[in-house]
């Protein structure tokens, strides 16, 4: 075998694509042209293998990807893929690139986007122009911003009685210290908290000495927030890439209720089936974050959607068949404006 070719094996290629056809042939090509390549059907599968490799020390070259996996956003998960790999070179593949729009076709231009079909000579010319290119400068990476991790977080989740002045509660819970957000909410609950302080006991000290003061709270619910899921780096790949919503205390911003409509899904999920989970739902693009709590429910999901009838099918085509739900509760958030 030539020096080429040798060098060639050196090289680590992750392929991603839900189309076993594509993968095989890709596979196929890709290694009799000397790479080495490791294949994922889908994002949850490239995030385990991302961790494998980590533990293995071993970096991937190349990472070709397809925008549109079937349970998570491939766009995303190219931003995880270059926090975590900024040396790595992205690869974006879709059939579908009718459905990106323009804003989302320019952003990609940073990286490589190739339309399907394409033939093995058409990846592997990609391949040489990105060494060229590092051969002549240092690879240049989108940079990725990420935000101010809050310290510690709690939901409460408040019932009012029924005589209970709702304006006149609500308003003191939003503009109260500590209090990230206060969204008001139908269903089994009518008010719905996030609060931020230096420590878990400090958020159960804000609980039990402000917000229980408040007349008229039937009942509260506190579910502490916990970070990172236990047993699971995806969870601190997906916060490293600026996935994650954590705010900090001075970052508290409106729903904008023209734009999208905004629900709290509560989910209780089968423990051993939570990393999956988590990983799948925190990449939703509708999911604009995804918190692992301990209580009545182990995950919260903050999602957007241009209606609730977009959110609901949502949950009927996207989180209900997960392996491992258990129960499922949302609560839409109502515009306060309207009222």
């Amino acid at each position: 075998m030539s020096n080429t070719n040798n060098k060639k094996m050196e090289k680590t290629i992750l392929l991603v694509d839900d189309e076993s056809s594509i993968r095989r042939s890709l596979s196929l090509g890709l290694n009799q042209q000397g790479y080495n390549v490791e294949s994922c059907e889908n994002g949850t599968c490239v995030l385990n293998k991302l961790e494998s490799l980590k533990k293995k020390e071993n970096s991937p070259d190349t990472i070709v990807v397809d925008i549109f996996l079937p349970d998570i956003n491939g766009i995303k998960l190219g931003n995880i893929i270059k926090s975590e790999y900024p040396d790595a070179s992205l690869i974006y593949i879709t059939g579908s690139i009718d459905k990106l729009n323009k804003q989302e076709i320019e952003n990609l231009k940073s990286d490589i986007l190739l339309e399907k079909p394409f033939t093995i000579e058409d990846l592997t010319d990609q391949f040489q122009k990105i060494h060229e290119s590092q051969e002549k400068s240092e690879l240049v990476t989108t940079e990725v911003i990420t935000k101010d991790v809050r310290s510690t977080s709690a939901y409460m989740l408040l019932k009012l009685k029924n005589d209970a002045d709702f304006m006149s509660i609500y308003r003191k819970l939003y503009y109260m210290e500590n209090i990230l957000y206060c969204d008001a909410t139908s269903g089994d609950y009518d008010i719905i908290l996030l609060v931020n302080a230096e420590n878990i006991e400090k958020c159960k000290e804000i609980c039990k000495n402000r917000v229980e003061s408040v007349e008229n709270i039937e009942k509260i619910d506190f579910l502490p927030v916990n970070k990172p899921l236990p047993g699971n780096n995806i969870s601190d790949i997906i916060n490293s890439a600026g996935i994650s919503s954590d705010e900090s205390s001075e970052h508290k911003t409106e729903r904008d209720f023209s734009v999208s409509m905004c629900s709290y899904i509560f989910l209780q999920v089968n423990e051993n089936k939570l990393k999956d989970v988590n990983s799948v739902l925190s990449l939703n693009e509708n999911v604009a974050y995804c918190d692992y709590t301990t209580g009545k429910y182990n995950l919260i999901l903050l999602v957007y959607g241009r209606c609730f009838d977009e959110i609901d099918k949502l949950i009927e085509n996207n989180i209900t068949n997960l392996d491992g739900i258990l129960k499922v509760k949302e609560y839409p958030i109502v515009n306060m404006f309207d009222m």
